[in-house]
Formats: C-alpha cells, sequence, structure tokens
C-alpha cells in the first residue's frame, strides 16, 4: 500500500523532476504543487524559486560526497582514499556501489533541471511589473536556464546518454499515459550536450557580468558563470565528435570572453606565501580566501556558509566531502579509515616528483597540508572551518569551504587544450605558461606536438584543480588514461569510463538501457 504525506507549496522544490526516476511522485498529494495561480505571482516568489533551485543541485552534487567519486577518484591523480567505498574505484574501476546508490542514480540532477524549467516557463510568463526591472526578470531566468545546462552537462559526464525531459513536469497526471508511467529513451550523448549548450546560450544572452564583492557573486549564476558553461559544454562535444571544428572555436570564444570580461582573476599562489617556522606549514590569504568562497577567481561556487545556514558539521565520516579529505589534527586523531593520503605510486605525485620544474611548485605546500606521502597528510582545499559556538567540544566545527565548479584556471587551461587541438601550440603553452607562474613553475619548454601538450596540459590541471572533482572527467575528455590501471581500449570502447544507471531507474521505465560495459555487472 503506498503512503501518501502532505507536503506544503515551497516543498515544490523537492517533488519535481523527472519522468524517468519518479516513483516518489506518485506517492505525493498533487494538490500541492505550485501553480501560476498561487505560487508565481512576485520576485520574491520567484527568488525563492531559484534558490531552492540552487538547493537541488548542491544537495544532488554533496550527498555522500558524490562529486568526488564522479569527477576526482575516477582520475587517480593524487589522493588515494582509504574509504572502502573508494577502494573499489580507484583499486579496480568498479562503479557498482549499493550504498552509495546516489552516484548510479541522475534523479537529483532531473530535480534541479526540472525546477528549473519550470522556473524559465512560468516567470517568462509573469508580467514585466511583478520585477523591480526587465533585467532582473532576465536574471532570474538566466539563473534557472544556468542550472538546467549545468545539471544536464553533469549527466553527459557521468552517464554519456541520457533522457531528454522537455516538458515541466508540474503533476503526477502527466507521468501517467494509458495507465502506465510515462518512458523515455535515453537519447544520445551528443544530443544532450546539443540541449545543454542550448541552455547555456540562454543564459548567456539573459544574464549580466558581475564583479567579486558583489553578493552573489560566484554563488549565483551571472554571464561569466555562464560562458565558463558554455566553453566546457562545446570543448567536451569537440572531444566527443571527432575534435569538432566549430566547437572548439566556440570553446576558445568563450573561454576568452571569460577571461577578458568576467571581471575574475588569477591567484598568484608564489606571491605573500608565508611559512610557519616551527611546523613548516605554507600559507597564502588570497589562496584561503579561493577555498573559503567568493573570492576573485571564482566563476561559480557550491556555497558552504554557516553565516546563511548552508553549511554541515565537519566529519571524518566518509559520507561527508571534509571526511573524505581531511585528517589531524582537523580531527581530533589521525583518520587512518576514509581520509586518503597523498600516494607516492599514484599518477600525480609520481608526475610531480619526476619533473624537475615542480622542485619549488608551491601547490605542493599549500594545497596540501604536508606533502610527504604520510598518514596523516591531507588536501587543505576543504578545510576552512569555523568553531560551533553551541557545542564543548573543541573539534566541533562548521564546515566553511565552498566548492569550486568552475574558476578563471581551469578556463586558462580549457583555453589551451582547445589550442592544442587546433595545433596551435605557442597559444596553448602561453596560456600554461600563465597558470605555471602563479605557482612558481618555470615556463614549459618541452615537446610541443599533440600529445605532449595534451600531457602537460592534464599534468597542470591535476595539479591546479586537484580535489575539485575535474580531474576524472579530464580523462574522458582528452582521452589520457595514463596511470589508471584499469583503464584499457577494450573497457572504453564500451564506454566503462561512464557510470553505470542505477537499476531502480531501469526497472521503471523499460525505455532504459544499460550501458554497454555494465550488462550483467548490476
Amino acid at each position: 500500500m503506498k503512503k501518501y504525506i502532505k507536503i506544503k507549496v515551497i516543498a515544490v522544490f523537492l517533488s519535481l523532476y523527472s519522468v524517468t526516476s519518479c516513483t516518489d511522485i506518485l506517492d505525493q498529494d498533487p494538490l500541492s504543487i505550485a501553480t501560476p495561480d498561487n505560487f508565481w505571482v512576485s520576485q520574491p516568489n520567484a527568488e525563492s524559486a531559484v534558490a531552492g533551485c540552487y538547493g537541488l543541485l548542491k544537495n544532488t552534487l554533496i550527498d555522500n560526497s558524490a562529486f568526488l567519486y564522479w569527477g576526482e577518484f575516477t582520475g587517480m591523480t593524487f589522493m588515494n582514499s582509504r574509504s572502502w567505498i573508494t577502494d573499489y574505484i580507484e583499486g579496480s574501476g568498479n562503479y557498482v556501489l549499493a550504498y552509495r546508490d546516489n552516484t548510479q542514480n541522475w534523479r537529483g540532477f532531473y530535480r534541479a533541471a526540472n525546477w528549473a524549467l519550470a522556473i524559465e516557463k512560468h516567470v517568462s510568463d509573469m508580467p514585466d511589473t511583478k520585477f523591480k526591472s526587465i533585467a532582473e526578470k532576465n536574471r532570474i531566468i538566466g539563473e534557472a536556464a544556468f542550472i538546467r545546462s549545468l545539471s544536464y552537462f553533469y549527466m553527459a559526464r557521468i552517464w554519456g546518454d541520457v533522457p531528454i525531459v522537455t516538458d515541466v513536469i508540474e503533476s503526477s497526471d502527466q507521468l501517467i499515459k494509458d495507465g502506465y508511467i510515462v518512458a523515455l529513451p535515453r537519447e544520445n550523448e551528443k544530443k544532450v550536450l546539443d540541449f545543454a549548450l542550448e541552455a547555456a546560450n540562454k543564459s548567456i544572452s539573459l544574464l549580466q557580468y558581475s564583479s567579486p564583492g558583489d553578493p552573489r557573486w560566484a554563488i549565483q549564476a551571472n554571464k561569466g558563470s555562464a560562458e565558463a558553461l558554455k566553453a566546457h559544454i562545446a570543448l567536451w562535444y569537440a572531444s566527443r565528435d571527432n575534435d569538432n571544428p566549430q566547437m572548439i572555436a566556440e570553446a576558445i570564444a568563450a573561454a576568452t570572453a571569460v577571461i577578458n570580461n568576467s571581471n575574475a582573476s588569477l591567484i598568484d599562489y608564489a606571491t605573500n606565501i608565508v611559512y610557519d617556522p616551527v611546523t613548516g606549514a605554507a600559507s597564502n590569504d588570497d589562496f584561503e580566501k579561493m577555498c573559503s568562497g567568493q573570492s576573485r577567481t571564482g566563476l561559480f561556487e557550491i556555497n558552504i556558509s554557516s553565516d546563511v545556514d548552508e553549511s554541515f558539521r565537519i566529519s571524518s565520516a566518509d559520507n561527508t566531502h571534509t571526511g573524505l579529505t581531511l585528517n589531524y589534527p582537523v580531527f581530533k586523531t589521525p583518520n587512518t579509515n576514509p581520509s586518503p593520503y597523498i600516494d607516492p605510486d599514484f599518477y600525480g605525485s609520481e608526475m610531480m616528483d619526476s619533473d624537475s620544474d615542480r622542485d619549488d611548485d608551491v601547490r605542493k605546500d599549500l594545497f596540501f597540508s604536508d606533502y610527504n606521502y604520510s598518514d596523516v597528510s591531507y588536501l587543505t582545499k576543504y578545510s576552512q572551518r569555523t568553531k560551533d559556538a553551541n557545542a564543548t567540544d573543541s573539534y566541533a566545527n562548521f564546515s566553511e569551504s565552498n566548492i569550486l565548479i568552475f574558476r578563471l584556471a581551469d578556463i586558462y587551461l580549457l583555453r589551451a587544450e582547445a589550442n592544442m587541438k587546433l595545433n596551435k601550440a605557442l597559444e596553448a603553452v602561453a596560456d600554461i605558461n600563465i597558470i605555471r607562474s602563479k605557482a612558481n613553475v618555470p615556463n614549459y619548454t618541452g615537446l610541443t606536438d599533440r600529445e605532449s601538450l595534451n600531457k602537460t596540459i592534464f599534468n597542470e590541471r591535476a595539479i591546479e584543480l586537484v580535489g575539485e572533482g575535474q580531474s576524472g572527467f579530464d580523462r574522458i575528455r582528452m582521452n589520457y588514461f595514463t596511470g589508471v590501471n584499469w583503464a584499457n581500449p577494450a573497457r572504453n570502447a564500451k564506454q566503462g569510463y561512464f557510470w553505470p544507471v542505477a537499476p531502480s531507474n531501469i526497472s521503471i521505465n523499460p525505455a532504459i538501457l544499460q550501458t554497454e560495459f555494465w550488462k550483467g555487472k548490476l
């Protein structure tokens, strides 16, 4: 017997999502679904809808540290996790994790995308007089389009082919046809990317550039955020379509627009770096600000802040990204269960140690607590924290580290990659050197053939963006799997670099077919 629950209008944020994984919505009372008459009547309501949409995206990415499983540990660059779940990924490339069903399930992204589409539809239909200005109305629609685009882009990078939902799901009646749950098949990856790119272009057309210091900077999308997203989508598309020249050109144009117009600037890690005379620990105020969030280099981030009740208690458990990246002395004792250490046998460590240019790379000291492969070394990007004033335990802290989705250094390296694909070595090396110079690394003087530059760009992204959930996706886009022992041509031919579709999605939707590599493995 189904369990019926009543939901308030505000709970619509959590109930609107794709028909492809939506048995939950059939268990809810559709009478409380928001309608143009009872919700889409004012700018404050529209603003709260966008806030709910960001919340859905945030929950999807951080639930059980999913963003690290999808985009970080699959890259096998620096962090060798001792979490038994992560060990399946790093040790054998086994993504069949029943304990972390959310990593296989795309439901969260469809919830965010569907609610974003609802905002786009209903806010567009609202009278202009309901808003402070036309620009404000456009901003709300543009932010929603950004979230929809980013949600589909994540799904394309994680699962490849996914269903595309073009109608807003606002009632359980829409999910049933002739007594059966409506079934949508998986669409080709490039069609999904086209859908995401269309939404990104819509977002760009409606949003304005922002500046550091604006309360919305980086934690809500602006024109620079949308252009960064477009650069990523276009370059991913190019890599999946035989280096499609039009997509490469669009990636370069979008990246250049970000670099020239976004008002973001790079962090110079080597300037003003301070070493503790006792512990030898390195610090840099600009780096700390980059990690805590809304710094001058951010383009889009997931906000983590106790000031606005968007944080959580730091835990050593493996269901939070703090538990999977931090260690003693953040925690009371050395955490030798889930927290990772810098493995000398992993790709990133070998790369850094074998390249004399990296001898004085300050990111080793800034990004890691103790870059010596010890059991208590950890990634410092998620170590920003504040004491819980209501707790007596001195280790009761709230996380204050934003999750960096796009930032300026990433976009410089994306442009370098795009130029490499056009055999424009000079342009590619120029962007590589800009990033290296900020970390006290000499200019690149190696070979400039495509294979060498591809490796060089991957290396720079591996250290610059470590812990930000990029390297796993970089490997797919750049077709660079050196250091990942379980990756091989046979597996890649069956798209084994993508994640399996959750069996629960397939069981309720007969139109969904499992990815070839994962057939018979779940």
